[in-house]
């Protein structure tokens, strides 16, 4: 597969040609005549000799007559599409704002993680960037997202500027890969959770300079394990603050989509508050108003996509706000 780095040295914290749609499984919802129920449908296809599942919920207001945006997920390594289905806060913003929520599951493959030899869901990032274990052939997940995104289309009647792309701590890694590799696919894409997305100090060739985000918790425990803390410690609310203190993390959070999607590194604003969420917005060089990047830093949050429950920010109501602003030209 080629990814199209130019430079990686990669230091993570850890932080398929057949195109027939093969199966559907409608799940707790009420029935079509369009091959899905509205609420939980599963499907699979199979991509490379593999059968891949995805989860799709579709919200009561959905009709065929108009397009309809669409949110992909990702879930984190060892979980699953159905467990992000349940547990994100996607669904509800789905039926909220009438999207279209997909919720994907990685291949499971052997991982070590720091010594810990385990088998556990991965999605197939960049080279080095999942723990997989040496000598495992992954998948090429960026394939099962195009012929995931083509079965999309052929089933719902989808805006195709309108599609989103949102992962978690290793499903962030695979974003990112997605963000170089399918750009042209998405009209913005944000990871979220671990202390980045990138590989360190990486440059890569994005097919496009889409919108992108990177959101992290100040106690995330992935980065503060990186960074040889002790666990439940928190890092400075602030970017000037934070990356005096751990200029590491700037090599590893901003620097690569300053790179890659070709930033201006010396002009950014920033808003928030530092007693709960701070943002910093870069502008590209470009020119483009759609070439931008926000980090976004979260007070007290571990290593969890926040749902209300398990943090009191709801990260999918967070970033639909920043989502909805952009589609591709």
């Amino acid at each position: 597969m080629n990814r199209k780095i130019i430079t990686a040295a990669f230091i993570a914290f850890t932080l398929f040609s057949c195109q027939k749609e093969d199966s559907i499984t409608p799940i707790n919802g009420t029935g079509t005549n369009s091959g899905y129920v509205k609420g939980k449908n599963r499907f699979t296809i199979t991509v490379d000799g593999v059968e891949r599942e995805y989860y799709v919920h579709v919200p009561a207001g959905y009709t065929n007559s108009s397009v309809t945006p669409v949110v992909i997920m990702c879930h984190g390594g060892g979980q699953t599409g159905e467990q992000f289905y349940n547990i994100s806060g996607w669904k509800e913003v789905g039926d909220s704002v009438n999207i279209l929520t997909v919720f994907p599951t990685a291949l499971v493959y052997c991982t070590n993680e720091n010594g810990v030899i385990t088998n556990m869901t991965k999605w197939n990032s960049f080279p080095g960037g999942s723990d997989i274990c040496p000598g495992t052939n992954p998948k090429d997940d960026v394939k099962f997202m195009k012929e995931m995104i083509a079965a999309m289309k052929a089933r719902f009647k989808v805006d195709e500027k309108r599609i989103y792309m949102v992962g978690f701590s290793n499903g962030g890694q695979f974003t990112a890969t997605c963000s170089v590799e399918i750009s042209d696919m998405l009209a913005a894409a944000i990871a979220s959770g671990g202390g980045g997305a990138f590989p360190r100090d990486t440059t890569c060739n994005p097919v496009r300079l889409l919108p992108s985000m990177l959101m992290f918790g100040s106690k995330d425990g992935k980065m503060i394990k990186g960074l040889g803390l002790q666990a439940g410690s928190s890092v400075p609310m602030g970017f000037t603050q934070l990356y005096t203190a751990y200029p590491y993390l700037y090599s590893v959070q901003p620097k690569p989509y300053i790179n890659t999607f070709r930033l201006n590194a010396s002009s950014y604003t920033v808003s928030g508050d530092t007693n709960s969420v701070v943002m910093a917005d870069y502008v590209g060089l470009s020119g483009n108003p759609n070439n931008v990047f926000r980090m976004v830093e979260v007070k007290g949050m571990d290593h969890e996509y926040p749902n209300g429950v398990n943090y009191p920010l709801r990260g999918a109501v967070f970033h639909w706000a920043w989502f909805k602003q952009y589609s591709l030209p």
